[in-house]
């Protein structure tokens, strides 16, 4: 493995470790047997580091959607396919690293700012879904575009919450991550109304 794979390994393990916040460019150097001027040459500061990570898995989970994202499939299957894959590979991957809500919340605007690219993926994904069901008749959608945008932030909205756990326990009651998938996605084609 060369140094700069090196490098951003370590550094993940230790993201995920400690946060963000508090690992150090001499931890990375120390854990990875390279020195931190050598880090340095490879990238200038620890948020390069990150946004470098944050590139190389947004990359990952964009090559998991559309894996998933066949031509056999229904609009609605589409949309599910996309949320409990896109939430798979979150869970799984740096971005959402286990760390405290202050450290994930204090570098929230970094991450934003870095994962706009993928936004936009997002969004482009979700508003070629929603067309695909306006035409088959599966959406009742005005502004595919628009939609998809609010889809999107609400999508981002839970996404914290469901990517940090296995479940929730809400009034005694045990809800496991994949249920709660699937009721959101219920409110999101069908909403709450009577059906």
């Amino acid at each position: 493995m060369g140094r700069r794979k090196t490098i951003l390994k370590v550094a993940k393990e230790l993201f995920r470790e400690y946060g963000f916040k508090k690992t150090t460019m001499e931890d990375i150097a120390k854990r990875s047997g390279i020195s931190k001027s050598t880090i340095y040459h490879y990238f200038p500061s620890k948020e390069d580091i990150l946004r470098e990570i944050i590139r190389i898995e947004g990359d990952k989970i964009r090559k998991g959607v559309l894996k998933v994202l066949g031509d056999n499939l229904t609009p609605k299957e589409k949309l599910k396919r996309y949320l409990f894959v896109r939430f798979k590979y979150l869970r799984k991957l740096i971005i959402y690293y286990k760390v405290s809500r202050e450290d994930f919340y204090s570098h929230l605007e970094f991450v934003e700012r870095e994962r706009a690219d993928f936004d936009r993926f997002e969004a482009e994904i979700i508003e070629g879904i929603l067309k695909e069901g306006i035409e088959k008749g599966e959406f009742r959608v005005d502004d595919p575009e628009k939609f998809a945008g609010i889809l999107l932030k609400v999508i981002k909205g839970v996404e914290f919450p469901l990517v940090e756990s296995s479940g929730l326990y809400y009034k005694g009651k045990y809800i496991s991550f994949k249920e709660m998938l699937n009721r959101l996605f219920d409110i999101l084609i069908y909403g709450i109304g009577k059906r």
